[in-house]
């Protein structure tokens, strides 16, 4: 008799936790298609690629992803009670949590953003994303800086003075006064002229990349998609703060003709 008496609320247990798992299933499913539709809108006007992948897009999302569509449901599944007092109230906290996370997640996209590129010469040779906060630091406004390239990202050519020891120099005071080169607006020019010349120059060759066979295909296929005259490209390098990508600019007039190859790490 005790026994019947102490398993009887037992049957109860397995309704409540399918209609907990229910709400936070449709909650999850909500979340997600909430957080993909506006990063998914974010992403795309704000990170071209290869930027999204390389210079810190994919963390982003990846921490904001954790709070809308992670957090959010779990706390639903423990809170969820059909008919307990004031459960709107509970609901309506976790979803100010997941607008919060979201919020953030944007304005972090947005204020993190690369707007550009900016090709530095000897000794790196290479393409750098440029935010809008370094830009701020330079005298020139975003705007000016934008209009020297129709390119998607925009790519800008930084004329540093002198031979390569100068040019070393530069770089080398650049940091040591707590900046970056990227931050000298001033010198941002259109690749054009000898800068184009100084870019090319810069190319780097299918064989250089003979240790990493993952890229030899992709600039294989890249060629293959785009006339087979890989002699029609400088392939120039994109180092961002979580990865580098591999651009394709045309010999002809430096416009980018596309992204290559990729490489990131996501942490």
């Amino acid at each position: 008799m005790t026994d019947a008496v102490v398993g009887a609320p037992l049957p109860a247990v397995p309704a409540l936790w399918r209609a907990k798992l229910r709400a936070g299933g449709l909650h999850m499913a909500l979340s997600a298609v909430v957080f993909l539709g506006l990063i998914s809108l974010t992403v795309a006007l704000w990170y071209p690629p290869p930027f999204f992948w390389i210079d810190g897009g994919i963390q982003i999302v990846l921490i904001a992803a954790g709070v809308d569509i992670g957090l959010g449901p779990l706390l639903t599944v423990v809170v969820y009670r059909p008919r307990r007092p004031r459960l709107w109230m509970n609901l309506a906290a976790i979803g100010a949590v997941q607008i919060a996370g979201l919020a953030w997640g944007v304005h972090t996209l947005y204020s993190q953003r690369p707007v550009l590129a900016a090709f530095v010469g000897y000794p790196e040779n290479r393409f750098f994303p440029v935010t809008t906060a370094e830009i701020a630091k330079g005298p020139r406004s975003l705007d000016e800086v934008r209009a020297l390239s129709k390119s998607r990202p925009p790519l800008v050519y930084i004329d540093l003075p002198g031979d390569h020891k100068q040019h070393e120099r530069e770089i080398q005071r650049a940091w040591q006064e707590g900046g970056s080169v990227l931050r000298e607006t001033a010198l941002y020019r259109p690749i054009t002229g000898k800068a184009l010349e100084d870019v090319i120059a810069g190319s780097r060759s299918r064989a250089s990349y003979a240790d990493e066979p993952a890229y030899q295909k992709d600039i294989d296929r890249f060629v293959a998609a785009h006339g087979g005259n890989l002699e029609a490209f400088a392939l120039i390098p994109l180092y961002g703060r979580y990865g580098r990508g591999l651009l394709a600019l045309s010999r002809a007039d430096g416009h980018l003709v596309g992204v290559v190859a990729m490489k990131y790490r996501l942490r």
